[in-house]
């Protein structure tokens, strides 16, 4: 799952939301990613919301619906003459990205991931002590620039999901999906996007029935 997913999953109905604290913990791997910083796993709720990262993860991609996805996408894709290494990537990501595109038009998901973002401009030095001292000045600067300039709705486009693969697998070299590759993305995105639209809510639901969220005592 991808930055908006993990909020979803955690926004349980009929239940208080988690805390801030929480919700930054479940952003946390995946702003690391997008980083390319290696970060220890922290204490408290933050830590808490970091391991409930990686049990929605492994919920996730082990589920029929993400591995069929993935596979019809990645086939697509080098269907369309995307390299093996390249298309692997951006189906992967591709069908997270598009599925936080849907999710964020729920304007309860929406308001909590742009709260969390704001609360990571704001936190990042103290989110900078997760960081070896060597990384931690850019880890800090790459956390108030995601935090910034990450608009949650951009995902519901394939063009923007298409050119931010094209960034993430930048000097990858196994990965790297070329400049002019982007526009065969961008088109097989677009006929893959209305299912994985429709399937967002069960997938989130089915995602949230196998990995309870923990409840501190009021």
């Amino acid at each position: 799952m991808n930055l908006v997913g993990h909020v979803a999953v955690a926004l349980a109905p009929a239940a208080p939301p988690p805390s801030t604290e929480f919700l930054v913990g479940c952003m946390l791997p995946d702003l690391a990613a997008i980083a390319r910083v290696r970060v220890a796993r922290p204490n408290g709720e933050l830590g808490e919301g970091v391991a409930f990262h990686h049990a929605c993860d492994h919920v996730f991609h082990e589920s029929e619906w993400f591995r069929s996805t993935n596979r019809k996408l990645r086939d697509a894709l080098i269907a369309a003459g995307v390299d093996s290494g390249p298309a692997r990537a951006c189906s992967h990501a591709g069908v997270e990205m598009l599925l936080d595109g849907r999710l964020v038009e729920d304007r309860g998901v929406d308001t909590h991931a742009r709260v969390v973002l704001d609360a990571v401009t704001t936190g990042a030095p103290a989110l900078g002590a997760l960081a070896p001292d060597s990384a931690r000045d850019a880890w800090v600067a790459r956390l108030r620039t995601i935090g910034r300039s990450l608009d949650p709705a951009q995902y519901r486009d394939p063009r923007f999901v298409a050119e931010r693969l094209h960034r993430m697998t930048a000097g990858r070299r196994r990965i790297e999906l070329r400049a002019d590759h982007v526009d065969t993305v961008t088109a097989t995105l677009h006929q893959f996007r209305p299912a994985i639209a429709d399937a967002a809510t069960g997938v989130v639901d089915a995602v949230r029935q196998a990995t309870p969220i923990p409840r501190r005592p009021a």
